[in-house]
């Protein structure tokens, strides 16, 4: 029984590599076939196809044409609604935000913690110079030119 095994399995390997040449050719001649079902299919099922008539199609595009303004004026009007809404909620936001602020400044003003002892904060009417910046002054020419 091996032996009819092996036998039956050697036969089978050497006729694959003939089988495999011949599908290959199969291939290659069914191949136009193979492509141009599918279109002759296509071409039978447009056939039984029912065509609107002119009539018909164009109601039909009126019709789609009035629904997509109509879409557009509703999509326009939320993202105006939404847009306003955005700008409502940000200055909200924008006033709390001084609120808050003017309250660390006072909170800041209150304690001078943070500074070394005999440094104070300067006032408004204070003027700030920097000394690195500072030009000599210039020297004046003698009024009689020489």
């Amino acid at each position: 029984m091996a032996d009819e095994k092996t036998t039956v399995k050697e036969k089978t390997q050497g006729a694959e590599q003939p089988k495999k040449e011949g599908k290959f050719i199969t291939f290659c001649k069914n191949l136009p076939r193979n492509i141009a079902t599918p279109f002759k299919n296509m071409w039978h099922e447009l056939k039984q196809v029912t065509w609107p008539t002119k009539k018909d199609l164009i109601n039909y595009t009126c019709i789609v044409l009035v629904f997509m303004v109509f879409m557009g004026v509703v999509i326009g009007l939320l993202d105006m609604g939404a847009s306003k809404l955005v700008t409502a909620i940000s200055s909200l936001k924008d006033t709390g935000d001084v609120e808050a602020h003017d309250h660390d400044h006072d909170a800041n003003d209150a304690g001078d913690d943070n500074l070394p002892d005999g440094v104070t904060e300067p006032d408004a009417n204070d003027t700030v110079t920097d000394t690195a910046s500072e030009q000599p002054a210039a020297t004046e020419a003698p009024a009689n030119g020489n």
